[in-house]
């Protein structure tokens, strides 16, 4: 693998986003977790390229026409992976009627058809077997797919993802405002996948507001606000939307695809992969903002009206950054499959932490407290991995 650099301190994947690309190929430490004996079993050889990475590139494609929100989209990549991954393992024990690939397009279009109700139609028409002298298993795969996917939407249905917010934004010299509603103040309660709670590993609060730790941090955006380097401006604009990506999420799970690829994951392996690493990241969204609607901690532009922008500025507190807390989790769980990558995922977490930064909409502490909320987020998840061949739980 290839792992060029686009510009200095920015890794580029763009190599693997073009192996992703094909159609139908088939506690807190920084260091993150460990790679668990489960994890390890995921990267048996495969004998070619897989049905679930092939769905997964449709979703991103998908994400791009739709551009939904950051949140929503990687909500969207989560339950799609779940239901492939289950239905792969059910396919697996019916092996003489039904086939894994089938599986993994039955619960695909399932789950997609749900987000993309628009795309119903052409969904459909992607559910092709590979050869035609496979399809009674293909179609025996698919029906267990379908019905593995209703389960996944009907259980969506009740995960608390949207409820109605009927509070106030608290007022204070410390406390972040703005005109328009927040977005997303209760998605801390949403249930998640492998915390116990989105509050499970809250961590303490920001600096105090008005100290010499916050004054300190405080200042250094001021100061690379006055001085923002076109590199640094650069490294901005590229995590706001990388590689043309709308969504992070799309952007994340094709870094995902192409090591999937690279390694010959076999169908259940790479769904296991996918579906692994995507709810961990839905739980560093959940827990990332149960702290932040905890603390309502002020922008450094709030705080310092001179402060300029390189991106836009998200409406939701700053403390502690999506970015961070969810790069943190994708990046370490990934690197806990790929062990040899494990580092390059490390510095692409840090560089997504960083870019928020240099691009003045957080501190340096958000960036920080994030990495270290999703990396241990991501050590949990692996360590609360399903055994091999046992489906995730719907809850």
């Amino acid at each position: 693998m290839s792992w060029t650099s686009k510009m200095p301190g920015l890794v580029s994947f763009a190599g693997l986003i073009g192996i992703a690309a094909c159609s139908d190929r088939p506690n807190n430490s920084q260091a993150g977790p460990s790679q668990s004996p489960v994890v390890a079993e995921l990267s048996g050889a495969s004998s070619g390229p897989t049905e679930t990475s092939r769905w997964n590139e449709i979703a991103r494609t998908l994400s791009q026409k739709y551009a939904p929100s950051p949140i929503a989209g990687q909500r969207g990549f989560t339950y799609l992976s779940l239901a492939q991954y289950n239905a792969v393992v059910g396919a697996e024990a019916d092996p003489i009627h039904a086939s894994t690939r089938g599986a993994a397009a039955g619960a695909s279009v399932a789950v997609l058809t749900w987000l993309y109700p628009a795309e119903a139609t052409n969904l459909e028409s992607l559910v092709q077997p590979a050869q035609p002298a496979g399809a009674p298993r293909f179609s025996g795969g698919v029906a267990i797919g379908r019905a593995i996917g209703a389960q996944v939407i009907a259980s969506a249905a009740n995960d608390n993802f949207n409820p109605v917010w009927t509070g106030t934004v608290p007022v204070g010299p410390r406390f972040w405002f703005s005109a328009a509603p927040p977005i997303a103040p209760r998605l801390g309660e949403m249930r998640p996948f492998f915390l116990t709670s989105g509050s499970q590993f809250r961590p303490g609060p920001p600096p105090v507001f008005g100290s010499q730790a916050f004054l300190q941090a405080l200042a250094e955006i001021r100061h690379l606000s006055d001085t923002r380097t076109a590199e640094q401006d650069a490294l901005a604009k590229f995590w706001a939307v990388p590689h043309g990506a709308l969504v992070i999420p799309a952007y994340e799970n094709s870094i995902l695809a192409g090591l999937i690829r690279e390694h010959g994951l076999s169908e259940r392996g790479a769904a296991h992969a996918f579906a692994l690493v995507n709810q961990a990241a839905m739980d560093g969204f959940i827990a990332c903002h149960d702290a932040k609607y905890t603390y309502w901690f002020l922008r450094p532009n709030m705080a310092d009206p001179l402060i300029t922008t390189s991106v836009p500025v998200p409406n939701h507190p700053s403390y502690p950054s999506n970015h961070a807390c969810v790069t943190g989790a994708f990046m370490a769980v990934s690197g806990a499959i790929f062990t040899t990558e494990a580092a390059r995922l490390k510095e692409l977490a840090d560089e997504a932490a960083r870019s928020r930064v240099v691009g003045g909409i957080h501190y340096r502490f958000d960036g920080e407290v994030g990495l270290t909320l999703g990396r241990t987020i991501a050590a949990w998840a692996v360590a609360h991995d399903v055994a091999t061949g046992t489906p995730f739980p719907i809850k």
